[in-house]
Parts: C-alpha cells; sequence; structure tokens
C-alpha cells in the first residue's frame, strides 16, 4: 500500500467517524464536548455541518 492510499483510506476513515459522532449526538440531543485551548467547550451538534 502506498503512502497516497494510506492517506486516502485514513481520510475517508475520519469523515466517517465524524459523521458517525455528530449523528449521534444529534439522535440523542447531547451536546459535543471537546477541550479547546485548555477549556471545556460544549457544541449544539444541529449547529454543526456534515
Amino acid at each position: 500500500m502506498s503512502e497516497r492510499e494510506l492517506e486516502a483510506k485514513l481520510s475517508i476513515g475520519l469523515k466517517q467517524s465524524y459523521r458517525r459522532v455528530v449523528e449521534e449526538h444529534r439522535r440523542n440531543n447531547q451536546p459535543l464536548i471537546f477541550s479547546e485551548n485548555g477549556q471545556i467547550r460544549y457544541v449544539d451538534p444541529f449547529t454543526v455541518a456534515l
């Protein structure tokens, strides 16, 4: 497997994971939680683009 093929597969996997996480949080009506500059951030999943 070449480096480009690996990068393409990783990119596809990350996009699928992102979509699944956002869809799950939308279904459960839960905020997305992440850390930015050492501070916890809560984001409404309905404002995030798929």
